[in-house]
């Protein structure tokens, strides 16, 4: 017969030197039962919260910055095992394996009402996951519905720093568009069902339908493409072009862009004449500006979390929301024929070594005045 052990809740923010260290395991003590959800695992982000090269930079910057506080602020998402054990050094390997499989299967419950102690973790036995009556041989298995809702999410994808600035809105985000009451979570998108992959290995009975562990986000193209679409309509009067774009977020649960407001959409119309040439531009462009005390535009991660003290303006798209821009386009009267072409970038920086734009495609819309005719 299977022995239970006795476990003990353990809550985030609480000194560890009683625990005697995270009470979390090792990836390496999953990833041979669990290759199939390993081997996404490994290559997702989550992996990679605490050794991601953007994240270090920031990071680093902050930490010289602020010092202790900023290690704290930074490792409770980035490295958890770090600060459960309050080893802040990372001297123990764990520490830095990111949003492992242990930290996240461990969750028991939430406190939605304290940020700073937001999941409660039982790490003494059982492995918590969204599958009832499953019984492998390996370990105690608890069901757990937590880890089918948003709120699971919310205690690392939502941010106020402390001059009361919400730099991460994602969780409110998604709780005030139309998909809770669709019920449709995080997990529905960032984790979608895969196919002929097992939860564990040699148990027939767990060979069935998997969820992504890559949670595929804002560096998925895929997410991304279908997260918007563009429409454009053009109407000529004399020599003059008015021209419409339609964007609509379709399938996102929350704004466009969201998290860390390094993070922006930009619009680019363009009307190109005989062989595609550009004959005139305009462009928009959808982010939330943060600025410090001083009325400046904060522009990289570090200051955002130290000093940005309001929010300047917001003016991303919302879930199922449909923005309509406008734009009117000088007409030469050698332009006959024309094209409109609409093309919806998502663009963010990242501090490595040298400041480097990241830009992905999201939609593109192209119209011809043939078709007009």
């Amino acid at each position: 017969m299977r022995r239970y052990v006795l476990v003990a809740l353990l809550i985030l923010g609480i000194p560890m030197a009683a625990q005697g260290g995270s009470g979390l395991a090792s990836f390496k003590a999953c990833q041979f039962c669990h290759a199939d959800i390993f081997e996404l695992w490994k290559h997702s982000l989550h992996s990679q919260s605490y050794s991601d090269p953007p994240f270090q930079a920031a990071y680093i910057k902050l930490m010289l910055q602020e010092g202790g506080d900023a290690v704290k602020t930074c490792l409770r998402c980035h490295a958890p095992a770090a600060f459960i054990a309050r080893d802040f050094d990372l001297k123990s390997p764990i520490a830095a394996e990111g949003v492992s499989c242990s930290f996240c299967h461990s969750i028991a419950s939430i406190n939605e009402s304290d940020a700073d102690n937001y999941y409660r973790l039982d790490t003494g036995g059982a492995v918590y996951g969204p599958y009832p009556n499953v019984s492998i041989s390996g370990h105690p298995i608890a069901y757990s519905e937590l880890h089918r809702k948003s709120e699971l999410c919310a205690g690392c994808h939502e941010y106020v720093n402390p001059h009361g600035v919400a730099l991460l809105e994602t969780y409110s985000e998604w709780k005030s568009s139309p998909y809770p009451q669709l019920e449709v979570d995080c997990q529905n998108c960032h984790m979608p069902i895969m196919s002929d992959l097992s939860i564990a290995n040699g148990h027939k009975s767990l060979d069935q339908f998997v969820t992504a562990h890559e949670f595929r986000g804002g560096h998925s193209k895929i997410n991304l493409a279908h997260a918007v679409s563009v429409d454009t309509k053009a109407r000529r009067t004399g020599n003059m072009l008015n021209v419409e774009v339609a964007i609509t977020n379709a399938e996102s649960g929350h704004k466009l862009p969201t998290g860390i407001p390094i993070r922006q959409l930009v619009l680019n119309v363009t009307l190109k004449g005989p062989g595609g040439h550009a004959v005139s531009s305009a462009r928009k462009v959808y982010r939330k500006a943060l600025t410090d005390q001083y009325g400046t535009i904060i522009e990289n991660v570090a200051d955002m979390f130290s000093d940005a003290t309001r929010i300047y303006s917001d003016n991303r798209i919302g879930p199922k929301e449909t923005r309509v821009e406008t734009f009117a386009f000088d007409l030469p009267k050698w332009l006959t024929r024309y094209q409109i072409e609409a093309v919806l970038n998502y663009e963010y920086s990242r501090p490595v070594l040298t400041e480097e734009t990241v830009q992905i495609e999201m939609a593109r819309n192209l119209i011809d005045s043939r078709d007009d005719e």
